[in-house]
């Protein structure tokens, strides 16, 4: 059961390591994925907007929608194999800067995991005043970063990405600039978990200038080296010979 649209006008809470901000007073479940975005001092829940594929999957589609004086476009697919890709379109509606983030959250297959990944990159267009300049903001010190919970207790996943700005100056509304932020990994310590979140947050300046982004975060088993493969057949066919030893003794 997807969580109810609603709008609250809620302090966008400042993330600390290992944290995650909050939509107001929604609380996320452990069953149902979700998307809240924030726009300064304003929250809003989107979950609404998810559509289950009947798989263990879930695809996101928004219209536009107003949030803190942006304007807002999200689009995603969130997948329980477990990973989630996302998209998002943000329009400042003011020439002072606006700080967004969006936490993106599904359930996942319980299970161990040890490995994670993240991508991302931004375009930016200019707006009304010919210089537009997209930085990381106060949140959270990198653009993307992903999450291990149970439940809601997250863990950081070790892939925080993206730290360089992205401005586009010039003729106002003419200038694209593509800034890709590539990828990282990380190898952890086995641990449980059963959902995955992905959270992007940036600052954006000019009025009506554009910001559209693109990511995902995953997190996987890993797999064994080959030599370590190697090694484990070689102690199955010692213990064999060891057994058919005894058997015959």
């Amino acid at each position: 059961m997807l969580l109810a649209v609603a709008v609250i006008l809620a302090p966008a809470t400042a993330v600390a390591q290992g944290g995650l901000p909050t939509c107001g007073t929604i609380a996320p479940t452990a069953s149902s994925p979700f998307v809240w975005a924030f726009a300064n001092n304003a929250c809003r829940d989107l979950s609404s907007y998810l559509v289950s594929q009947g798989d263990g999957s879930w695809s996101l589609n928004t219209p536009k929608v107003e949030v803190g004086r942006g304007v807002v476009q999200l689009n995603g697919n969130f997948d329980s194999d477990p990973f989630i890709t996302f998209g998002a379109t943000t329009i400042n509606g003011t020439a002072g800067p606006i700080t967004y983030a969006f936490l993106f959250g599904t359930p996942i297959t319980p299970g161990f995991y040890s490995v994670a990944t993240s991508t991302g990159g931004v375009s930016v267009t200019n707006g009304a005043r010919g210089n537009t300049t997209v930085t990381t903001s106060g949140i959270y010190p990198t653009f993307i970063s992903g999450y291990g919970t149970v439940g809601f207790s997250p863990t950081n996943l070790g892939v925080d990405l993206g730290t360089a700005s992205c401005n586009a100056t010039g003729v106002p509304f003419t200038v694209t600039t593509v800034c890709d932020q590539g990828s990282t990994s990380n190898t952890f310590a086995t641990a449980f978990y059963d959902n995955l979140e992905g959270l992007l947050t940036y600052t954006q300046d000019d009025a009506f200038s554009v910001a559209s982004w693109s990511g995902a975060v995953t997190i996987d088993t890993a797999t064994p080296e080959p030599a370590t493969i190697g090694l484990f057949g070689l102690g199955l066919v010692v213990i064999g010979g060891l057994a058919r030893r005894r058997r015959t003794n």
